[in-house]
């Protein structure tokens, strides 16, 4: 393949921004957007980047996704775009090609990495000779171009003959302007009284995307769904960005509103794209997402995209992209963690394919054509959990994902709430699995019992009821569901699961309670290896969680009042000393906050009565209830519906 000097004013249309910037979270990890060899020095009055020593751009952020574009655009040939000033400096094409890595290098779905799992290293190749740019006291242009065949990424790097400076660096292609959509995309993201996050993300696209000289600014509009009704609407809005009060019926409500307003609007957009409130998002992914959607194949005319979500904790880790439903009932990534600051995690992300039965992509950044929208209607009023997952089942769509296209979004392992992660979690999972059938519902049903033996060995009595009610409500049918009030159902939810308090304060409020434990709760000191979520037990400790025993069955003779460590998030991995003590310390994951636990035997009968009992029920009435979802599908997606819900004015 050879490099190919284009003319400056090439009508090369513009792929994605090489971002030269290392914004302030990402500050520890500028691999994610060069490798520089020596000091390198950004300057925010020109936007300019200057080095001493080599710099390579093959990664997440600034190498080209030529396998993705070549599958869903047909971009065959790529061009470079680059402005240089200082001394001479040569311009190197380099790339991963498709046979240096496989899909199967990737770590496995259940392994948890801190850092590259990837099997395989690689070292870029040399797609072409280097380029040699003389010196020059002015920037001047230089735009090179090349083949994608075979290729995962292509990247470039710089080395300098002293010190130089780049600016204004892209990815481009020639196309036939024929072959570009009129593509127009509303953003809906649904907020509740969280300014922390929303306001800088407002601010970030207002600046970066609505005001910038790229295509998409003339094509571009931010409704903010303001559930909370906190926000100074009037002054937010304007230039692109409306501010929407709404009615808090959850993300699901504010992701309907925010559908109607676009399907609804004169603008004529032909993509939502769905974000939560609580990321931090690269106005680059909005960017890229237009310009993909502007030049797909009529393949991909209708296929979503769905963005990678990094931890905020981790910012170069990717936790998910696009998902599946497996026929137990399990939510499955279809990638494990990725490592977005090596290259080998950022080729294998390339790789894997998301075009896999019963996918769906999670909303924290998901592009949908209204098309499907007016096709399959509106989201369930689900509140959260599993609004995403059924739209999904329902739409049927293939994704597309692509490297530099993602969100950052806490982790989610620190965020167990029961009222969301067991009754939201159970009731709508059957609620969608009672329409779609995707899962097999007795193997799913086993599950749960099984989990809720877990939480009540646990002494999790919150937790479990909080998964009863689920199924509970659940069988009560769509009529119940339409009329219910999500709010008040969440408040109601929220204020019976466990409530945490700085562990200290749990221990001393218990020991004041009961001062026959006093002792062993004043001087307990938590194990943070039981909360640890870095790495599984060991496979006997697995094997014994299995043991069909439970402590409420055993004798006061047999238990101790010495406290135990656990995890708050319902059932906790196996440790001895938790088997045989009527005393939990149900803690967080950095051991600062707690809940203690004290067995309450009549409670624990009276959970798994009632447990029982609505298991009996679902026997006897399954197949009627989840007709009567099925038939209530159409009415609960609909404009009308959600009109009414949200009592919105005609």
């Amino acid at each position: 393949m050879s490099a190919e000097e284009k003319t400056s004013g090439s009508s090369a249309f513009k792929l994605a921004n090489v971002l030269l910037k290392v914004d302030d979270h990402l500050k520890a990890f500028p691999t994610m957007l060069y490798a520089a060899q020596g000091a390198v020095d950004y300057q925010e009055s020109d936007g300019s980047l200057a080095f001493d020593r080599r710099i390579e751009f093959l990664s997440y952020f600034n190498g080209f996704s030529a396998l993705k574009w070549r599958t869903y655009a047909d971009i065959q040939d790529v061009i470079l775009h680059l402005e240089l000033v200082g001394d001479a400096c040569d311009v190197e094409l380099i790339g991963i090609p498709e046979g240096a890595l496989d899909a199967k290098d990737a770590p496995a779905i259940t392994e948890a990495c801190d850092v590259s799992g990837v099997k395989k290293k690689v070292r870029p190749e040399q797609i072409c000779a280097p380029r040699s740019v003389d010196a020059s006291a002015a920037y001047h242009e230089v735009t090179l171009g090349c083949s994608t065949e075979g290729m995962i990424i292509i990247g470039f790097a710089l080395v300098p003959h002293g010190v130089c400076a780049v600016r204004n660096a892209w990815w481009g292609a020639d196309v036939d302007p024929d072959r570009i959509r009129d593509i127009r995309i509303a953003v809906a993201t649904t907020t509740f009284k969280n300014e922390d996050y929303i306001i800088p993300n407002i601010e970030a696209v207002r600046e970066q995307v609505l005001e910038s000289d790229e295509p998409i600014a003339r094509a571009f509009h931010m409704f903010v769904v303001d559930n909370g009704r906190t926000l100074d609407g009037p002054a937010l809005s304007g230039n692109g960005v409306t501010v929407v009060p709404n009615a808090n019926e959850g993300g699901a409500a504010g992701f309907a509103r925010g559908m109607m307003e676009a399907l609804e609007s004169d603008e004529g957009f032909t993509h939502v794209l769905l974000m939560d409130d609580d990321v931090k998002v690269s106005p680059e992914s909005f960017i890229r997402t237009f310009n993909l959607l502007s030049l797909a194949t009529d393949e991909y005319e209708d296929a979503f995209i769905n963005g990678g979500m990094l931890e905020l904790e981790h910012p170069y880790k990717q936790f998910e992209d696009v998902a599946r439903v497996r026929y137990d009932g399990i939510y499955e990534r279809l990638k494990g963690d990725l490592c977005m600051d090596t290259r080998e995690d950022v080729a294998v992300n390339e790789l894997i394919d998301v075009e896999v039965p019963n996918a769906y992509g999670a909303w924290w950044y998901s592009c949908i054509p209204l098309a499907r929208v007016r096709e399959c209607g509106l989201p369930l009023p689900l509140f959260v959990r599993c609004d995403d997952v059924e739209f999904g089942m329902r739409a049927r769509p293939e994704y597309m994902t692509m490297n530099g296209i993602c969100v950052w979004h806490a982790a989610f392992s620190q965020k167990f709430r029961g009222a969301v992660d067991c009754y939201q979690y159970i009731r709508n999972y059957m609620i969608m699995n009672a329409i779609h059938g995707l899962a097999n519902e007795p193997l799913f049903m086993a599950r749960a019992t099984r989990t809720l033996q877990l939480y009540l060995r646990s002494m999790a009595y919150e937790t479990a009821e909080l998964m009863i009610e689920g199924l509970e409500d659940y069988l009560k049918g769509p009529e119940w569901l339409a009329n219910a009030s999500g709010e008040e159902l969440f408040k109601r939810n929220n204020a019976k699961a466990e409530k945490l308090l700085p562990l200290d304060e749990a221990l001393a409020q218990a020991a004041a309670e009961h001062p026959e434990l006093s002792e062993g709760l004043l001087t307990f000191v938590p194990d943070p290896a039981m909360v640890s979520d870095e790495k599984p037990p060991h496979v006997l400790l697995r094997l014994a969680r299995t043991i069909p025993y439970d402590k409420h069955l055993l004798p006061d003779s047999f238990l101790r009042n010495e406290p135990a460590t656990a995890y708050y998030g319902g059932y906790t991995i196996f440790c001895p000393d938790q088997v045989g003590t009527r005393v939990l310390v149900a803690c967080d994951r950095d051991c600062a906050s707690a809940h203690v636990r004290l067995m309450d035997r009549e409670r624990w009968r009276a959970l798994h009565k009632r447990w029982d009992e609505a298991c009996a029920e679902h026997r006897r009435r399954g197949a009627d209830v989840a007709k009567a979802y099925q038939q209530a599908l159409s009415h609960l997606s609909s404009k009308e519906y959600w009109h009414e819900h949200l009592g919105l004015e005609d």
